[in-house]
């Protein structure tokens, strides 16, 4: 008898409101392992509340969130990166007073065995150099492996991000609008550096820019106003009317 493989990521029925507003509206999502998905929509839509609620900064004020097959409902940010998941921001957050290496030596640390690591001398070897080389040649910052990252560009700085979260080791990665305030050919490089990661990564990936979130993922998830309009692939997605007419009223 074959045993069902839970899926990596599960959004049940999710609401969530503020007050007198719901951000999200009856919002079901199921990720399988190493599955690209991503979710669209106009500014405004939800996507970036269902990402925190995903993530455990918000909390679902009805229905479940699964990560690895348990209730991450009630879950925090903390440890559901401790369980594997990966998580980038729209605005770039990275201590830009340390070294590219600097961040990521502590970003490495934060799945150590130990709770406390950080709060040791900070000592980038074994391990540790192992997982910064390696990231850093994913993402093509080699170069900029000793530099500060308040001289950084905007670009290598989304780079970075990027970089910070696959430092971690995780399972799932949730990125937020990764290539926001890129010029194009920034943008392109980005796409680039997003598609080039390992098949084994579960990615879902928020993106104002339909086209490229389409040439990055087999799944789409389209949302408005808090809802579900559309779910399928990336070419059904582009031929859908209501789609077509949720971007059309937003230009």
């Amino acid at each position: 008898m074959t045993t069902a493989v839970a899926p990596i990521l599960h959004v049940d029925d999710v609401t969530v409101r503020f007050g007198g507003v719901t951000a999200v509206s009856g919002v079901s999502l199921q990720v399988e392992r190493g599955a690209r998905w991503a979710v669209i929509g106009p500014n405004g839509a939800g996507k970036t509340t269902l990402f925190k609620t995903i993530s455990g900064e918000v909390h679902p004020t009805t229905g479940r969130v699964h990560l690895f097959g348990a209730d991450t409902s009630r879950s925090t940010p903390y440890k559901n990166a401790q369980s594997g998941l990966g998580r980038t921001y729209q605005v770039t957050e990275l201590f830009q007073a340390l070294t590219v290496e600097e961040n990521l030596s502590i970003a490495a640390q934060a799945r150590a065995r130990s709770r406390f690591a950080c709060w040791r001398p900070l000592r980038i070897k074994g391990w540790i150099d192992e997982r910064i080389t390696s990231v850093l040649d994913q993402l093509h910052l080699s170069a900029e492996r000793h530099t500060v990252v308040s001289e950084l560009s905007h670009g290598e700085q989304r780079q970075l991000e990027i970089a910070l979260a696959l430092a971690t080791e995780p399972e799932i990665l949730l990125l937020d609008e990764p290539a926001a305030g890129l010029s194009a050919a920034e943008r392109r490089l980005m796409r680039d550096l997003v598609e080039g990661l390992s098949r084994d990564l579960t990615i879902v990936l928020i993106e104002h820019d339909m086209e490229i979130a389409l040439e990055l993922v087999d799944h789409v998830l389209v949302l408005d106003n808090g809802q579900v309009i559309a779910e399928g692939d990336p070419e059904s997605i582009r031929a859908d009317d209501r789609v077509q007419a949720v971007y059309l009223r937003s230009d």
